[in-house]
């Protein structure tokens, strides 16, 4: 707790100054790094591609391969640093819609200056109070604070294992002033809702803050609609833990002080500001497992310019999902998970949908109607049939058959895209 709070005063100063100073910064803790994996982390000892002299730029780094998730799983304890007890770890495993699941572990002190971050991630919002009620509807309890005694930083935690009648009655009962969550959950959380707990909802309520899954325009804005107050989104994962927060001008930084991100295309070359490609970062503060150049599966692009707000750090968007968020039609050709968000979100006669892709490569869109009755489900199912034929310029296998919801993972996640193929 104490390596935290130190760390708070630093995290928040370094939002601001010099964009220069910051490069220089990023670039002395990259070589830190780098000196340190190629001592003491077996996968990177063992490759000559990882130079065994400092980088003289930041641009350098491109020079170094990018890692895959498969060579992490495949090779999980050759990333882990000489001498690291994962006793004394931070540890979590993730896993894809593959379900094959990957260690990662994290040192106590990167964790710690992770954690202190989160200071500036509510801060930033305009909207949060260390005395501010925070609701957590998630599926883990995140560790306490020893100040969350004394009423400050308090999170209630419902786990979102529960029936959402649950959840819900618990929510009502703590008033917050932060509701936080999945965006597929809180939707359903929020359609549960009578406009009489809305209300009572919004008495208290200041914000809502999203992370775990992708955002889209028209979800913020169903969200910002339904519990009347403006929406935060978050972006991270388990291997690098934050990597993007929220300001309240709208720009999505870049937490720079950990982690150095690069959007690069399909032959793994980085691409100018304002261009979509894949999203690879690297860790700076790690010790226990190093990640260098690790490529997330997530689409997006770093936004041209410098954010209003005054930050220092750059700005980013997701404009995908996870890489396997998508299915592939017989000619190659992807539809993603943004093709099915905006069919449950704009389609006339839909409430909501998901999409399931079989090891044969047969697609089956499941529709919840909005219109339950035998002739609305049936126009609907055509109207969303015709819909993606156009998407995809031309018919394709498909089935398009009604359901009564989206379901929802054990942890609380919506599953819009699931392929086996």
């Amino acid at each position: 707790m104490l390596r935290e709070a130190w760390y708070v005063t630093p995290t928040l100063l370094r939002q601001y100054g010099s964009r220069t100073g910051l490069r220089r910064g990023q670039l002395r803790q990259l070589n830190r790094l780098l000196a340190f994996c190629r001592q003491r982390v077996p996968y990177y000892r063992a490759d000559p591609r990882y130079p065994d002299h400092p980088l003289r730029s930041l641009e350098e780094l491109t020079t170094l391969p990018i890692l895959a998730k498969q060579d992490v799983r495949e090779q999980n304890d050759q990333f882990v640093a000489d001498g690291v007890d994962p006793r004394r770890c931070v540890v979590f495993h993730t896993s894809g819609t593959t379900g094959q699941r990957m260690r990662v572990l994290h040192d106590p002190a990167s964790y710690d200056y992770m954690r202190a971050g989160n200071v500036r991630r509510f801060f930033s919002t305009g909207r949060y109070m260390p005395t501010s009620r925070l609701t957590n509807i998630r599926f883990f309890q995140p560790p306490g604070r020893a100040l969350e005694r004394v009423g400050l930083f308090r999170q209630h935690f419902v786990s979102s294992e529960r029936p959402i009648a649950e959840v819900k009655r618990e929510l009502l009962g703590n008033r917050p002033h932060v509701l936080m969550g999945y965006p597929t959950h809180l939707r359903e959380l929020l359609r549960s809702l009578e406009e009489d707990e809305r209300r009572r909802l919004r008495r208290t309520l200041r914000m809502v803050m999203t992370d775990s899954e992708l955002l889209a325009p028209a979800s913020r804005k169903a969200l910002t609609e339904g519990f009347g107050v403006p929406v935060f989104d978050e972006y991270g994962a388990w291997e690098l833990l934050n990597v993007y927060y929220e300001c309240r001008r709208g720009g999505r930084h870049v937490a720079e002080d950990r982690v150095l991100v690069e959007i690069v295309g399909d032959d793994g070359d980085p691409v100018p500001d304002g261009t979509e490609g894949w999203v690879v970062a690297t860790h700076l503060r790690e010790r226990a497992m190093p990640l260098v150049r690790y490529w997330l599966g997530d689409a997006g692009l770093i936004e041209p310019g410098r954010c209003p707000c005054g930050r220092r750090f750059r700005t980013m968007r997701l404009t995908k999902g996870r890489e396997n968020d998508n299915v592939t039609l017989p000619g190659g050709k992807r539809l993603w998970s943004q093709t099915f968000l905006g069919i449950a979100e704009r389609h006339p006669g839909v409430a909501e949908c998901f999409v399931r892709q079989d090891r044969d490569g047969s697609i089956r869109v499941h529709v919840v109607p909005a219109d339950r009755s035998a002739d609305g489900t049936a126009a609907v199912l055509d109207s969303v049939r015709g819909h993606l034929f156009e998407v995809a310029g031309g018919p394709f296998p498909l089935q398009v058959v009604p359901a009564d919801r989206v379901p929802l993972t054990v942890g609380g996640k919506g599953r819009f895209v699931e392929s086996d193929y």
